[in-house]
């Protein structure tokens, strides 16, 4: 079973490949894919979430040994696919989108735009706003400070994020009069699911946005995206 959440949500027909890059819990809307499926119709639409793939391990990487993961995935189910390419970004996705994009040019496809769309580039105070966020919603009082600068180190950062969180988890679940199997297993989904989310936004805090060898356009709502871009082949000869 794949560890990458990749999923093909329209097969399309030839009219051109969009890769979403998003997660469930970024936007109260709908999943941007599920609409772009809807409002490009004939496009080939695949949606890829980095949040669950952190999630789902094997480990907490980088932005680039993530993206090199993802885009070694799409390219597994996608061999020798000549359909033109489009990135796009969602929310706070945005940064490692451009981390994608860069990932599939080196594997030696040439995606003809990335479009990112609401774009944010969490900082420090978001992870901490998000952590504060997460502790409270378990019950802890709030709200509270950093006790160090996060990016300084961000393996030591989310060791601390995930002892704090599995802490908060425990009393929270416990509360919940769960069996004891029942309880372990809802401290470890609990807690894998939001150290994945804080390390995603650690890791967009730390990294730069690399070049993608593309054109890069940003754009406030998905209803402004435009997608009748002129093609071009999908990969390098």
């Amino acid at each position: 079973m794949s560890r990458i959440a990749l999923r093909q949500i329209a097969a399309g027909t030839g009219a051109g490949c969009l890769l979403t890059v998003e997660f469930p819990g970024d936007s109260a809307g709908r999943e941007l894919a599920a609409m772009l499926a809807e409002t490009a119709p004939g496009r080939e639409v695949w949606r890829l979430d980095p949040v669950t793939t952190l999630d789902l391990g094997p480990d907490l990487c980088d932005y680039d040994a993530l993206a090199a993961r993802c885009v070694a995935e799409f390219d597994r189910l996608r061999p020798d696919s000549d359909t033109p390419l489009t990135v796009v970004g969602y929310c706070s996705a945005a940064r490692f989108a451009y981390h994608v994009t860069g990932a599939l040019t080196a594997l030696g496809y040439a995606p003809r735009a990335l479009i990112l769309v609401a774009g944010t580039v969490p900082d420090e105070r978001t992870v901490w706003t998000e952590y504060d966020d997460l502790r409270r919603k378990l019950g802890a009082a709030g709200p509270s400070e950093p006790p160090f600068p996060l990016l300084d180190d961000p393996d030591a950062t989310i060791g601390w994020l995930r002892a704090e969180l599995t802490g908060h988890t425990r009393a929270f679940v416990d509360e919940q009069d769960f069996g004891t199997a029942e309880a372990g297993a809802a401290v470890d989904e609990i807690v894998g699911r939001y150290q994945a989310w804080l390390w995603f936004l650690l890791q967009a805090a730390a990294s730069d946005t690399p070049p993608v060898g593309c054109p890069a356009t940003e754009v406030a709502d998905p209803g402004d995206l435009d997608l009748d871009l002129a093609p071009h082949a999908t990969r390098h000869a």
